[in-house]
């Protein structure tokens, strides 16, 4: 199946498809490990910076493999994406989705641009995530007591103008959520969502999925969230585990890097586990 099946299952169903962010050929194993095992299908996801550092093209050259030899339902995503070349290399490269963030710009702006990259993108049978309002915060763990970043508050006539406007697959919206985690778990706007997906037919996105409270992400779900994005929960996971390896007496990496990728994937299996697939 391919990941808009996945995705019209998950709706039917009442569920969430997973995203989870790599940046390393280890994460990505436990990605697709994970996957294989449980059977669920799963998104992994690049930010700019991280495709950067795997490399655009050898990402979707290894993730085909899995979907092809392995049979894994395991589908690639470019997350938040804001140039359109590196856009266009990810959708040329065989991406099954890519991310298209306009948050920052003027709405007409955010149209405008997100009807270009629809349009390169399912030429290609690509999914295409458009962003409309911004989401606060970075993939990082915050160990102060600092206070949550605000997020945009937008108007459920915009989200349903834009949706229909640019033609997007997926859509986010702020519904509360910020990227990274925080000492004080956000509460979600699950009214807003609510009201929101009964009008919408496109599958809405949850960004900041770490660090959010199990029954905050449960009423998401059920209130009309599709997929939700994992990065800094992974990241924690995998550089905790990585100290303590690195403190012992090993210095192959594949013996400092293995009990990285079981820290990673146990994660992903709670999250999986979580979003009721």
């Amino acid at each position: 199946m391919k990941l808009i099946n996945y995705l019209e299952k998950a709706k039917k169903q009442g569920s969430a498809i997973g995203q989870f962010n790599f940046s390393t050929m280890d994460q990505l194993r436990a990605i697709a490990d994970v996957s294989l095992r449980t059977k669920a299908p799963v998104i992994a996801g690049m930010s700019m910076g991280e495709a950067d550092f795997f490399g655009i093209e050898e990402a979707a050259l290894i993730v085909s493999y899995y979907q092809n030899k392995k049979r894994i339902p395991i589908f690639l995503n470019l997350d938040h994406g804001r140039d359109m070349m590196v856009l266009k290399r990810a959708i040329n490269a065989g991406y099954d989705m890519v991310h298209f963030d306009g948050s920052k710009l003027p709405i007409k702006e955010n149209i405008a641009i997100t009807k270009k990259v629809v349009s390169s993108a399912h030429k290609k049978g690509v999914l295409v995530e458009g962003e409309l309002g911004y989401i606060p915060g970075s993939s990082s763990y915050h160990k102060k007591n600092i206070s949550i970043p605000d997020f945009e508050d937008i108007a459920i006539e915009d989200a349903l103008s834009f949706a229909k406007k640019t033609g997007v697959d997926l859509l986010t919206i702020p519904v509360g959520s910020v990227h990274g985690v925080y000492s004080k778990s956000p509460k979600l706007k699950l009214k807003f969502l609510e009201e929101v997906s009964k009008k919408l037919s496109q599958s809405l996105v949850l960004h900041g999925g770490s660090g959010i409270l199990p029954k905050e992400i449960k009423g998401a779900i059920k209130n009309g969230i599709r997929k939700i994005n994992v990065n800094t929960e992974l990241r924690v996971a995998w550089k905790n585990s990585l100290k303590r390896s690195i403190s012992g007496n090993d210095y192959a990496p594949y013996l400092l890097l293995k009990d990285s990728k079981k820290a990673v994937a146990k994660k992903i299996e709670e999250k999986i586990k979580l979003f009721n697939l």
